[in-house]
């Protein structure tokens, strides 16, 4: 839900895209657009705003403006190709509620064997809930399923991460920690000498020098 600094902004957009458009809405107009709207982020409310001054000629309807709203969905086939390798139980794969539920549809058929039949009973289900989603303005909202790969899970956990899909501190726990740096050369010490790593700092090499005086005496 919008703030109000963000509502009173928000009325501002609209009021001045309506007029680039070449149409006239009011402040109190504007507000109540804004009601059917304020379950959207500014910024993407913003950028469809920006879709709507690019190509509407004439009027500003609170329609026009919630096609143009990217809530994060993806498009049928963009999502079945995600669910698809959910039957990989090696893959981690990052989908969204829906696409999720849609699979669950279509699982017995995979199952089955039969993925070509699988593929429909997915689109359909899929093309049902993404309807019902937007009729009650729910944005996309994404979850992990992990796989039994633990390298190719903490790749594409990252992934989502640095897109903006998952927040870290949800599957930090998932996520490879990076194998830590020798502080000695292990390859001198298998002749016999010990030696600082070079990324070694001043109180390791302290520490390895008098163990090698010690070795040496």
């Amino acid at each position: 839900m919008l703030a109000d600094h963000e509502q009173d902004r928000l009325v501002e957009l609209l009021v001045a895209t309506a007029e680039v458009i070449g149409d006239q809405l009011r402040p109190t107009a504007a507000a109540y657009m804004v009601q059917d709207l304020d379950c959207y982020a500014l910024p993407v409310l913003d950028k469809a705003l920006a879709s709507c001054r690019r190509e509407l000629k004439g009027r500003l309807s609170l329609a026009a403006v919630l096609e143009r709203i990217d809530d994060g969905h993806p498009a049928p086939n963009e999502a079945w190709a995600v669910a698809i390798q959910a039957a990989d139980e090696r893959a981690t794969l990052v989908w969204t509620t829906i696409t999720q539920q849609a699979w669950n549809v279509a699982l017995p058929l995979v199952e089955a064997g039969d993925k070509i039949a699988a593929r429909p009973a997915f689109l359909e289900a899929y093309a049902r809930l993404l309807k019902e989603a937007r009729a009650e303005r729910q944005a996309a909202t994404y979850a992990a399923s992990l796989g039994f790969d633990a390298a190719s899970r903490s790749a594409v956990l990252t992934d989502a991460v640095t897109k903006g899909l998952l927040q870290h501190e949800a599957v930090s726990q998932h996520l490879q920690l990076a194998a830590p740096t020798p502080t000695f050369n292990p390859v001198a010490l298998l002749a016999g000498k010990v030696e600082a790593a070079p990324g070694a700092n001043a109180n390791i090499r302290a520490r390895l020098e008098e163990l090698a005086r010690e070795l040496a005496a």
